[in-house]
């Protein structure tokens, strides 16, 4: 084949592709439910938010004050401390002792052989909590006073066993801008019809996020908890599928105001922070991250690229990837000055992904002092 007969070829793909995607982000701008919109609860049962902090000093100095203005009266707060190196109890204390507080510390345990860290630690936060409802929330999220309120009506309209949020994310500097998206919203916006994801029994059809949580007891136990999921990275996607095997709804919802995360303060997390699970993210298999980067290149690299180059056809694949990162402008509110970063942010996120493949692989991959995966074994995702 010629070589422009196979630029053409490539154009085609990017362009069914790209088209395929913005069918499924414009459904999702028009019908994915946001949590702003849920209402009052028609009941208050008894909630517990879970807290997982490992070195966490930082964030919980802005997380902990943040769920103790939540307006919801039946609450209890639990941090568990998983062997911080940092002021982790210390922040804890000092606001546990406020008058008042419905704030507790928990001493995490060292996690048996067989169990990622962030796993154990949520287990031991469910087995200490008295709630009917747990809500799982990383220390890095900072709730306004009404997102609790909103979680518990939009679980008990939809009949939902678990309901997961996706945040609107702080994105202060320009790196952050350019590769949180891709990764944290992305994927979500155009691959997944999310309002399909509470009405289809099918596990498949299905997506966790740790960062804010929510199961009802049943739900929680009936699924295995975090002890079912134990040995595997993204234990928040595998949640998400265990929950709607056991016969539960499972209900996606999108925060633009009451729910916001900024995951990394500064490029270097941003790097080990992805770099530990993108890997997972594509499969954890060498075949399905090579399949995966594929298609994220012809999906995020070609179009810019084609386009700069003069390739023909590239046009219409670049004018489709606009319109896909324009709906992902107005269902996250993540600002325009991402989607003008595109370029850079898939540049970047290739290495982080190939990073993530060797380093894993190489069983060199560390988080918070941590190792993850091991040397010549794939990484245990959720599938």
């Amino acid at each position: 084949m010629a070589g422009g007969d196979a630029m053409m070829v490539v154009s085609l793909a990017s362009t069914v592709l790209l088209a395929a995607m913005l069918v499924v982000a414009l459904w999702n701008l028009a019908a994915a439910r946001r949590l702003e919109a849920a209402g009052d609860p028609s009941s208050r049962p008894v909630v517990s938010i879970l807290v997982p902090a490992r070195n966490e000093e930082a964030n919980l100095r802005t997380l902990l004050p943040a769920l103790l203005r939540l307006d919801y009266s039946k609450l209890e707060i639990l941090v568990l401390d998983d062997g911080s190196e940092d002021g982790t109890a210390a922040v804890v204390q000092e606001h546990a002792s406020m008058r008042g507080a419905r704030l507790r510390l928990l001493e995490g345990r060292p996690p048996p052989p067989g169990w990622m860290g962030k796993s154990w630690a949520c287990h031991q936060l469910a087995a200490g909590a008295g709630g009917e409802v747990l809500v799982f929330c990383d220390a890095d999220v900072v709730p306004l006073p009404a997102a609790l309120d909103r979680t518990i009506a939009a679980m008990q309209s939809a009949g939902a066993g678990a309901a997961t949020v996706i945040p609107r994310h702080r994105l202060d500097g320009w790196m952050e801008s350019a590769v949180v998206p891709l990764v944290a919203q992305l994927p979500v916006l155009a691959l997944l019809p999310l309002a399909l994801v509470h009405r289809v029994r099918a596990p498949s059809l299905s997506m966790a996020n740790g960062q804010w949580l929510a199961f009802t007891r049943a739900a929680y136990a009936e699924c295995g908890g975090h002890a079912g999921v134990r040995e595997t990275v993204l234990e928040d996607v595998a949640l998400g599928r265990r929950v709607k095997e056991a016969g539960h709804r499972l209900l996606p919802l999108v925060s633009h105001s009451l729910v916001n995360v900024r995951m990394y303060r500064d490029s270097a997390a941003l790097f080990h922070g992805f770099g530990k699970n993108v890997y997972a993210l594509a499969g954890g298999r060498p075949a399905t991250f090579a399949a995966a980067l594929a298609v994220f290149g012809l999906v995020a690299i070609y179009p810019w690229l084609g386009a700069i180059l003069g390739v023909r056809g590239a046009l219409v694949p670049l004018a489709l990837l606009a319109a896909v990162r324009a709906c992902g402008v107005l269902l996250f509110r993540h600002g325009l000055r991402s989607a003008l970063l595109h370029p850079a942010g898939s540049m970047l996120l290739t290495a982080i992904a190939l990073r993530s493949y060797v380093g894993t692989r190489r069983g060199t991959m560390e988080w918070k002092g941590r190792r993850i995966g091991e040397p010549g074994a794939r990484m245990r995702s959720a599938a």
